[in-house]
């Protein structure tokens, strides 16, 4: 993610009563549905998302798109594993009318309590999978709270068009999910348009199918992702393929009619960062999504799985891109297991689109890096560090402006040698995964030895900025 501050500004979101339609009332009180999956405790920054009992393990999302209606019919089923018996749970859902849902092909009651979706099947679950199925109207002029960003979620890209803009509390808007930051799934997508519009989505294209004035495309991934990452935008795209290192298959879009000289780049971007990483790029196709549009106000750039997003004027901007394309490496499929450990994804790719500057005619990485060092203490001394952002309107420009200082200071500390170890070891254990802070801390320790869990500790969560190794000037 591409965010326009340092720290964002405190905004307080009212809470907002959702009308959804329902079936038969269900007498859950609200912090029975709102408590995060079986293994996992509620965020600290975000608590309200995720849902008890279960893991996602696929969806599979279905879309009807009219060329002028401002509303999307769709149909989600998610497969679910079962924990712990369920006599009922709980679904993200918001900004829209749930119509009829469904347990194991067996109708379900139903009822909207603020931005959950609370299910009773017509029998209970025992553990193991299950499968629901909710058919729905998702509303794109609906107005639901963010502590983040409220103006995030439906993105229009002009003639009807739409984008999804889902980090990091907005996915639901899109569809009844498990809204976890680590219930990572596999996706798959049937969107049917009008025939002369495009559909793209994470993952490669799967088929294509024309009846009468509609176009049916299905899309699918290979690997699991949060459902932060989901990404499906419609209307009349030019679509660039091409093919990037080791035979990648490379497909991007752009609005019709605009200029792709940049995106003839990409195989080298890739390159780079396999080069940088020491690792090849984890997903199964790579390009990137250029929109027309307002963005949302924190963010024009965002790094959906397989498919970051971009506002079409920032991609002529090479930093940008590489940073997005860093977290496909960092954020999407090593991903990370609470908002403060988000430093783990902004930070690198934060790192590493300073070193492409740095590379290619910019401000040189220690320059870049003392600057950010200075202000460093700062920040700390509001009760912010990399590891610990404390408020999450904070956690994204936090992350990115500090976070990159942390793993230059590792770099300094370990060694070049020291520090591809630590980082090729990091991302093998939790590609398609989930990492927290104490697992990064864990793999320096294994790698480089005890001395890092002091180290990594001050640096992360200390109100002092420490001493950076090899600069006693700073």
């Amino acid at each position: 993610m591409k965010s326009l501050s340092i720290i964002i500004p405190v905004s307080i979101a009212m809470p907002l009563a959702m009308g959804l339609a329902t079936g038969c009332a269900v007498s859950d009180s609200a912090g029975e549905v709102t408590s995060t999956a079986a293994t996992r405790s509620p965020d600290p920054l975000l608590p309200g998302l995720g849902n008890d009992g279960y893991d996602a393990r696929a969806y599979d999302l279905n879309f009807d798109v009219g060329a002028k209606s401002r509303t999307v019919d769709g149909t989600a089923t998610m497969t679910a594993q079962a924990h712990k018996p369920l006599a009922r749970f709980g679904m993200d859902f918001a900004g829209g009318t749930v119509h009829s849902v469904s347990v194991d092909a067996r109708p379900a009651r139903f009822q909207a309590k603020g931005q959950k979706l609370v299910v009773v099947p017509a029998r209970g679950l025992d553990r193991g999978l299950f499968r629901v199925t909710v058919r729905y109207t998702a509303d794109r002029d609906a107005k639901v709270p963010s502590t983040v960003d409220p103006s995030a979620g439906w993105g229009d890209t002009g003639g009807g068009g739409f984008a999804w803009w889902g980090q990091p509390d907005r996915a639901h808007l899109f569809f009844p999910c498990n809204d976890d930051l680590t219930d990572k799934a596999i996706f798959r997508y049937r969107v049917t348009v009008p025939n002369g519009w495009t559909a793209i989505a994470n993952g490669t294209q799967t088929s294509r199918s024309i009846k009468a004035d509609r176009t049916t495309m299905v899309y699918s991934s290979q690997h699991p992702m949060a459902t932060q990452l989901a990404q499906l935008a419609v209307g009349r795209f030019k679509i660039v393929q091409g093919q990037g290192p080791h035979g990648l298959p490379l497909r991007s879009a752009v609005p019709a009619g605009s200029t792709i000289a940049n995106l003839q780049r990409l195989p080298e971007y890739l390159t780079w960062l396999e080069n940088k990483i020491g690792r090849r790029y984890p997903f199964e196709a790579a390009g990137v999504l250029g929109v027309s549009g307002s963005p949302p106000e924190q963010t024009f750039a965002l790094e959906t799985q397989t498919l970051p997003i971009f506002t079409a004027s920032d991609l002529s901007d090479s930093q940008e891109i590489v940073h997005e394309l860093a977290h496909q490496w960092f954020g999407d499929s090593a991903g990370v297991k609470t908002w403060s450990d988000l430093w783990l994804s902004e930070g690198f790719a934060s790192y590493l689109d300073q070193m492409w500057a740095a590379e290619h005619g910019g401000t040189p990485l220690d320059t870049a890096m003392r600057k950010a060092y200075q202000g460093d203490q700062k920040i700390r001394s509001m009760g912010i560090t990399p590891a610990r952002p404390r408020r999450a309107d904070a956690m994204f420009g936090v992350s990115r402006g500090v976070g990159p200082l942390v793993l230059y200071a590792l770099r300094q500390k370990v060694g070049d040698a020291g520090f591809q170890q630590i980082v090729g070891t990091y991302f093998d254990r939790y590609r398609d995964r989930s990492a927290s802070t104490a697992d990064f801390m864990a793999v320096a320790h294994r790698v480089a030895g005890p001395q890092m869990d002091d180290f990594l500790h001050d640096w992360l969560y200390e109100s002092k900025t420490p001493p950076m190794p090899g600069h006693p000037d700073w």
